[in-house]
C-alpha cells in the first residue's frame, strides 16, 4: 500500500498539499475505497454538529453508509446555502440570518450578536472578526446570495491546494513552484470583498506573490459589495414583476450602490488602464494571471491591434474557468490569447463555489475529478443515481471530502457526461472525468431548474423548514 493512498484513507484533507498528480494514478478500487471511507468519516463527524444534516439524515432514515450511493439521499440541493427568507436581507434581520447559518456549520455562532447590523458587508465583517469563519457569498439573480461557511484555515488550504495543482498537474515538480519562487499576480477584479474570488486574495498574495507590491488588481482599494450584488438581483426581480418602485432601500445601501455604480461607469477605461499597467509593470516577467477567457480575449484583441504581443515570460501561467459568459468567441481564441500573452501554460477548471477542490481540464478536453471529491450522476426526473458507466449523462452531484466545517455534498444545476469508469482517459490519468460541454439545467429548461432529490420527496422540505425554524 502506497504512503499516498494510506494518507488519503487516514485523512482526505491531506490531499490539499500532496503531489497533485498522484491523485490520478490510483486504481478504481483504491479511489472507491478512499471515497467510501471518506464519506463515512465526514458523515460521522458532521452529523452531530450540523443541525441541517442531522435533520435530513433523520428524515431520510440514513444512519450508516455502507456504499457510496447510500449518501445520495442526504446530499443537499445547491440552493440550501441560500434557503433563508429574503426578508432577512431586505429588513436587516441579521441576528436571524446568523442563527440560520448556525444550522449549516460545525462552528458555534450562538454567541455572535448581529442584532445591530444593517448591511450584508458589515455582517460578513462581524463574522470575520468574531469567529474562525471567512464566509463567502455567490451572486443571486433574485437577490438571494448563497453564504458558504468556510473557515480561514480552510481558505488558506484552498490556496495551498491550487499551488500544488499548478506545480504537479503534469507530474511531480513539472510546473511552477509559486511557494518558493514568488511571482507577480495579475487579477482583473476587486482586492476586497466577500465573494470566493476575493476571499482567496490575502492568501494568494502571501503564498504566491509575497507582498502587496507584487500583486495587481483592477480595483486595489475597492470592495466588491455583497449588498450591491444582492440589491441588483432584487431590482432585476422587481422589474420583471413590474414592482421596481416598491422596493425599500436604506440610505446606507443607496450610498454603497452609488459608489459602485460610479466605478462601473468607468469600467471599460479602468480595464484598459489595468491591462496597460500589467504590461508596463510586469512585461517580460513570469507571472500568474487569473481571468475568464472572454476578458482575456478582449485584452488580446486590443493589444494586438496596438502592435503588442508576447507580453510576459515563457514561464508564466494562466488559471481560467467559468465558461464564456454568454459571449461568442472565434474558434482560435485560445491561440490568439496565448500569442498575445506570450506563453502556453494554461489551467482550466470546472468547480463549484461550495467546494475546496476543482477539476482541471486535460489535453483531451476532459475535466478530471480528484479522488477526494466524490462524483454522482443523478436522473434529473427522479433524483436516483445513474450507472457509474462511461458516456452516461445526467445531473452532477459532488461531495468534497476536504471540507471539515460544513457539509459540501451538493446536487448541482449542471448537466454533464462522465467517463473514467470503464477505461481511463486517453491522457493517462485514472479516475472519473467530465466531458466538455457542461450546461446548466436552468438554461435547458428556459430559466427554471426544479431539483428532484432522492429518497422521500418531503424529507428535504421538512429539513429546510427546520432550518428556517432555527433562525426564528
Amino acid at each position: 500500500m502506497s504512503a499516498f493512498f494510506q494518507s488519503l484513507l487516514d485523512d482526505p484533507t491531506s490531499f490539499h498539499n500532496a503531489v497533485y498528480s498522484d491523485g490520478f494514478k490510483l486504481s478504481r478500487e483504491q479511489i472507491d475505497e478512499v471515497q467510501l471511507n471518506g464519506i463515512r468519516k465526514r458523515f460521522a463527524e458532521m452529523r452531530p454538529l450540523i443541525p441541517m444534516l442531522d435533520k435530513l439524515a433523520t428524515e431520510q432514515g440514513v444512519d450508516s453508509i455502507d456504499s457510496i450511493n447510500d449518501v445520495i439521499p442526504i446530499l443537499f440541493p445547491h440552493t440550501v446555502y441560500k434557503s433563508y427568507p429574503l426578508s432577512y436581507l431586505e429588513k436587516s434581520r441579521f441576528e436571524k440570518l446568523t442563527r440560520w447559518l448556525n444550522g449549516l456549520t460545525t462552528v458555534d455562532l450562538s454567541n455572535v450578536d448581529a442584532s445591530g447590523i444593517e448591511l450584508i458587508d458589515d455582517w460578513l465583517d462581524l463574522l470575520d472578526k468574531e469567529t474562525p469563519l471567512l464566509v463567502s457569498h455567490t451572486s443571486g439573480t433574485t437577490g438571494k446570495l448563497s453564504f458558504i461557511p468556510r473557515t480561514k484555515e480552510q481558505w488558506r488550504q484552498t490556496v495551498v491546494h491550487s499551488g500544488c495543482m499548478l506545480r504537479h498537474w503534469w507530474g511531480e515538480n513539472t510546473g511552477p513552484d509559486l511557494f518558493n519562487d514568488k511571482r507577480p499576480l495579475i487579477l482583473p477584479g476587486y482586492r476586497y470583498g466577500g465573494s470566493a474570488t476575493q476571499r482567496a486574495n490575502d492568501y494568494m498574495i502571501e503564498l504566491f506573490a509575497g507582498s502587496e507590491d507584487n500583486a495587481l488588481f483592477m480595483y486595489p482599494n475597492a470592495r466588491f459589495s455583497a449588498d450591491v450584488v444582492s440589491l441588483a438581483g432584487r431590482l432585476r426581480s422587481a422589474e420583471a414583476r413590474g414592482e421596481q418602485g416598491m422596493l425599500e432601500i436604506s440610505p446606507a445601501l443607496l450610498k454603497r450602490r452609488e459608489g459602485l455604480l460610479e466605478l462601473e461607469k468607468t469600467r471599460a477605461q479602468d480595464l484598459q488602464t489595468f491591462f496597460d499597467t500589467a504590461r508596463t509593470k510586469f512585461g517580460g516577467k513570469d507571472v500568474y494571471i487569473a481571468g475568464v477567457w472572454t476578458m482575456l480575449y478582449d485584452w488580446a484583441e486590443a493589444g494586438l491591434a496596438d502592435g503588442h504581443s508576447g507580453i510576459f515570460g515563457k514561464g508564466s501561467v494562466l488559471f481560467s474557468g467559468g465558461g464564456m459568459k454568454g459571449k461568442a468567441l472565434p474558434e482560435n481564441y485560445r491561440e490568439v490569447i496565448k500569442g498575445f500573452l506570450g506563453f502556453d501554460t494554461t489551467y482550466e477548471m470546472y468547480a463549484i463555489s461550495e467546494q475546496m477542490g476543482y477539476s482541471i481540464k486535460c489535453e483531451e478536453g476532459h475535466y478530471h475529478v480528484p479522488p477526494v471529491i466524490v462524483p454522482f450522476l443523478l436522473d434529473p426526473a427522479t433524483g436516483e443515481p445513474l450507472p457509474r458507466k462511461d458516456g452516461t449523462t445526467g445531473r452532477m452531484a459532488l461531495l468534497d471530502l476536504m471540507t471539515q466545517t460544513y457539509w459540501s455534498g451538493l446536487i448541482t444545476g449542471d448537466e454533464v457526461t462522465w467517463g473514467g469508469f470503464d477505461k481511463p482517459c486517453a491522457c493517462g490519468r485514472t479516475g472519473t472525468y467530465v466531458h466538455d460541454g457542461i450546461r446548466r439545467y436552468s438554461d435547458k429548461e428556459g430559466g427554471d431548474d426544479k431539483i428532484v432529490c432522492a429518497g422521500a420527496p418531503e424529507a428535504h422540505d421538512q429539513a429546510l423548514a427546520f432550518l428556517t425554524e432555527l433562525s426564528q
